[in-house]
């Protein structure tokens, strides 16, 4: 049987096509689609998806931007030119590249990012995408092993985290738990809990062992409740006059900081401390 590759591509001209409602449901509601597909927009993330190892499903080119589909290795994708006003009926940002895909979700378990010396961070109900993209960013360039999303967290397919990850999303492993599984799952590897807080929390703070970060959200912080189970608070000391830190550039500083201590470990010792 010959697949929708082999044939070529096909031309869209109607807004129902059931492939571009997908993808308009995807990018608009920034979640898994019905399909277990998610929706990215824009070259960079196509390629990145593709080095990252994910399967395209379906590859949406704007009519007379065909020459775009040169810079991708498309597998056995469908690829389908899109109306122009079709296109635009389907994406989110507001002057399209021209290229957008569905492809097969990553999919990774908790126990990805607790092996050897764990460094978590817990994104506790995070409302901004951009500030997700940002600290999953941040996570994987300091060395992270993952992150775990609580509960009132955005969810990391949003179109604007996507964007703000640049390629991250499809590498670091995240897991969406309730609170109590992801501290029970934390405890049982010896994962310290560290909860970022504006003020009264340690200046300091060992992060070479097994630790995880816990950073809330943007206007309320974090939950007593979350505080209290972690074991211990930290706070970033800045000379400035500001009240607090954007959570995705205090999140950042932690992970630089546990990097920082991480590598100095390693060439004083010879080894992670433990």
């Amino acid at each position: 049987m010959t697949s929708s590759a082999e044939r070529g591509p096909r031309r869209i001209e109607s807004r129902q096509n059931a492939r571009v409602k997908e993808l308009r449901a995807g990018l608009g509601h920034g979640a898994r689609t019905a399909a277990n597909h998610i929706a990215i927009e824009g070259l960079h993330l196509l390629e990145e998806a593709v080095k990252s190892g994910l399967i395209l499903h379906t590859v949406f080119v704007r009519s007379g931007n065909e020459g775009l589909l040169e810079h991708l290795a498309l597998g056995g994708a469908e690829v389908l030119i899109v109306a122009d006003e079709v296109f635009a009926s389907a994406v989110v940002t507001e002057h399209p590249q021209g290229i957008a895909a569905l492809l097969e979700a990553p999919e990774f378990a908790v126990q990805a990012m607790l092996r050897g010396t764990p460094l978590v961070v817990i994104a506790a109900g995070l409302q901004d995408p951009g500030n997700l993209g940002t600290l999953v960013r941040s996570a994987e360039a300091f060395g992270a092993t993952g992150m775990i999303l609580l509960p009132g967290t955005v969810s990391l397919w949003n179109a604007k985290a996507l964007r703000a990850s640049s390629g991250s999303a499809f590498r670091l492993p995240v897991v969406a738990l309730a609170a109590d599984d992801a501290f029970a799952a934390l405890r049982a590897q010896g994962v310290r809990v560290f909860a970022a807080v504006a003020r009264d929390g340690a200046g300091e703070a060992d992060l070479r062992g097994p630790s995880a970060l816990l950073v809330g959200n943007e206007g309320a912080g974090l939950p007593d409740a979350w505080i209290a189970r972690a074991d211990a608070r930290v706070t970033i000391p800045y000379p400035g006059a500001v009240e607090s830190l954007n959570v995705a550039i205090a999140g950042s500083v932690l992970l630089y900081e546990a990097a920082r201590q991480r590598l100095a470990a390693v060439r004083n010792n010879g080894q992670v401390h433990a």
